[in-house]
């Protein structure tokens, strides 16, 4: 069976080279940043952005020292912005452990990512180049730009598919291609070899997000996240949309109803937004909402697989292949 775990075992020392270039990158001599920096290094997550980095690279030539620093500049940006995430959502959990914001405080967990995003400057400017800063540059204004579209949108209700797609290409699809850019670029690989991959990550980027809103509607499973939680903030996700086309009769009086929530940067849901939240759960799953978004996801998948056609025969590249179908049907 096909774990994230797995591939990190089979990276063996290129994944410890990746970690150890991560470790030093981050260290500080201030006890107390010092102290957070080994918390969250002790709260792994799947590391899902560096392991596509390294595969990728190693997919298409040997890796080097550089290819270490991009896998962890990449880490070190989703890790920031996951600590300046959970202030804004007053978040008190993170992959199962309490956030950096519950277990110091908000003001800690923004300064210490600040002090990652800093810190990821200074690899990118000192160890890799003006061709990697660009890259990782534009994927930090993507994420800004998707967020806050995401905040305009959840405030006026009325976010179509298009704009769906520009809020999870860039909070979600844009850091995707960066790594694995960056990381094909650091083994020298040609022109028609980047776009392959640049689409590859986009497309996987793109699914992964899906697969992610996919959870929200998803109560039975035991994912990790919240199931309601994007509906009490009063995002309309892929699921939404494509129930909202299913039944466009009923789309008023759902948006109507979802319009009623107040809580929306608090974790405290009242009974009546409870209701909204079933409500809403129960019509997305009644008019085909679901199946609409995995259809979609699963044709991102198929162009992911698709471009890794360029890629010559290896283990590297069947695990990115395995990796994308991983995606499709995560259970976390």
């Amino acid at each position: 069976m096909f774990t994230a775990e797995s591939v990190i075992d089979y990276l063996g020392s290129d994944f410890k080279k990746y970690r150890q270039t991560l470790s030093v990158a981050i260290h500080s001599d201030e006890a107390y940043l010092e102290a957070i920096n080994q918390y969250v290094l002790g709260v792994r997550g799947k590391e899902i952005r560096p392991v596509l980095a390294l595969l990728a690279g190693r997919s298409c030539g040997n890796l080097t020292p550089l290819s270490y620093y991009c896998a962890a500049v990449c880490e070190m940006l989703h890790t920031a912005t996951l600590m300046h995430d959970d202030v804004a959502d007053a978040a008190a959990m993170r992959r199962g452990h309490l956030s950096v914001s519950a277990m110091f405080s908000p003001a800690a967990a923004v300064l210490t990512g600040d002090f990652w995003l800093s810190r990821s400057l200074y690899l990118l400017t000192s160890k890799c180049g003006t061709e990697y800063i660009s890259f990782f540059a534009d994927a930090v204004q993507k994420m800004s730009e998707g967020e806050l579209l995401q905040l305009d949108k959840a405030d006026k209700l009325d976010t179509t598919e298009q704009d769906y797609y520009s809020i999870i290409y860039g909070k979600t699809a844009a850091l995707f291609i960066a790594g694995i850019k960056s990381a094909v670029c650091a083994v020298k690989a040609d022109g028609v070899v980047i776009d392959s991959m640049t689409c590859f990550a986009e497309n996987l980027g793109l699914a992964f997000q899906i697969r992610d809103d996919i959870f929200d509607y998803s109560p039975a499973l035991k994912t990790g996240k919240t199931a309601g939680a994007d509906i009490k903030e009063r995002k309309i996700t892929l699921p939404l949309i494509g129930a909202l086309n299913n039944a466009p009769d009923k789309a008023p009086g759902i948006i109507s109803e979802i319009r009623k929530i107040e809580s929306v940067f608090t974790e405290k849901v009242t009974d009546k937004e409870a209701a909204i939240i079933a409500e809403v759960t129960e019509f997305v799953h009644g008019n085909g909402g679901i199946e609409y978004a995995q259809q979609k996801l699963d044709n991102h998948i198929l162009l992911a697989k698709n471009a890794l056609a360029v890629i010559p025969p290896s283990r590297d590249k069947d695990l990115l292949i395995e990796f994308a179908e991983y995606v499709g049907r995560r259970l976390t």
